[in-house]
């Protein structure tokens, strides 16, 4: 009696577990494809030198005494 009761929960447990584990993967692959889909649109990682150059302040600003930087 005991061992029915218990083969049923595990077998319970480990469709869960398989359950569980496909949404986990359907998710990490929706995850993929939108991120493919903003690099494929352009709005995805920007690096730094790809700025719009009219708008770029190369100047350097001297920091105030209590900053950890002399400069920005």
């Amino acid at each position: 009696m005991f061992q029915s009761l218990g083969g049923g929960l595990l077998g319970s447990l480990a469709q869960a577990a398989v359950i569980a584990g496909t949404l986990l993967l359907l998710l990490a692959v929706v995850a993929l494809g939108a991120f493919a889909y903003r690099q494929v649109l352009g709005d995805g990682v920007e690096w730094p030198g790809e700025g719009d150059p009219e708008s770029e302040d190369d100047s350097v600003s001297r920091g105030d005494s209590g900053d950890e930087w002399e400069y920005y």
